[in-house]
């Protein structure tokens, strides 16, 4: 894949003019999507999606917050696990989205705010939700720098405008454990009993520890971040196809979602398709 290439600790200047390498200035559009299902019969998921674009002192700065939290423990616990989940992670990066000194940080104070930022949503989900949890996956652009932060089996996805198709972020399922010690294959996991275990959550007290990775945008191309409602039932060239759909990007949320009923529903389902153009 060569939409994200990774990048070296130092800091990027501000740019008179966001452009990729082919000289196509950066723009983000996005849309959220989401369904109960056909199974379920209350939502358990949050998602929160915001998009910034503003020009100043003949500067551009494009930038966007994209959360998915999947709630977990059972009615009214999980989705008050994922609802306070986004909204800690919300009050603790905003400020810095909406910042005009952001460009100035190293990635290490952004790492370090993001990492503080999942704390808090921790410490929140233990004092307020007793046997709830969540999975919580953000993805933060400031112009053309992607920070991702994970937790839990919700993913990130990256979709080249030809539709190849990354996963970002890493399970942290039992199952997705065992595939990596080679003791069961993919067709195995995806009929194991105990797929939807999690050894990392929200809520979990044991080997708490966030996810963390910065690439940088060189190309266009999609994002999508989404709960296991879909992932789990749409194989990723399904999903792949519909998100590089000359379609509005609305409708190919919701087709999404569409998708995920089609295929059993059994699941609530929370997609975000982020276009970088």
């Amino acid at each position: 894949m060569k939409l994200f290439n990774k990048i070296s600790n130092e800091s990027n200047s501000n740019l008179k003019k966001l452009t990729f390498a082919d000289g196509k200035p950066v723009t983000i559009q996005a849309a959220l999507a989401q369904s109960v299902g056909i199974t379920r019969d209350h939502m358990e998921d949050a998602a929160f999606s915001l998009v910034l674009q503003e020009g100043y002192c003949e500067q551009s700065k494009r930038a966007g917050l994209f959360i998915v939290a999947d709630g977990m423990g059972g009615h009214m616990n999980g989705e008050l696990a994922s609802s306070i989940a986004i909204q800690k992670l919300k009050e603790n990066l905003s400020p810095f989205l909406f910042s005009h000194q952001n460009d100035e940080s190293s990635l290490e104070e952004v790492q370090q705010m993001i990492e503080t930022a999942f704390k808090s949503a921790q410490q929140a989900v233990l004092e307020e939700v007793s046997g709830g949890g969540s999975t919580l996956t953000a993805a933060l652009l400031i112009n053309q720098d992607l920070y991702l932060a994970h937790v839990g089996d919700s993913r990130l996805y990256l979709v080249s405008k030809d539709g190849r198709t990354e996963v970002l972020t890493r399970d942290h399922s039992l199952v997705q454990r065992l595939v990596d010690l080679g003791q069961i294959n993919q067709s195995e996991a995806e009929l194991h009993p105990q797929k939807n275990v999690l050894y990392r959550a929200l809520g979990q007290t044991d080997g708490f520890k966030v996810d963390f990775n910065h690439q940088k945008i060189t190309a266009p191309g999609h994002l999508m971040l989404c709960s296991d409602g879909l992932w789990g039932l749409v194989d990723d060239g399904k999903m792949a196809e519909v998100i590089c759909a000359r379609l509005p990007i609305e409708e190919r949320a919701e087709k999404l979602c569409d998708l995920a009923n089609k295929a059993g529903g059994t699941d609530n389902i929370s997609v975000i398709v982020v276009d970088v153009f």
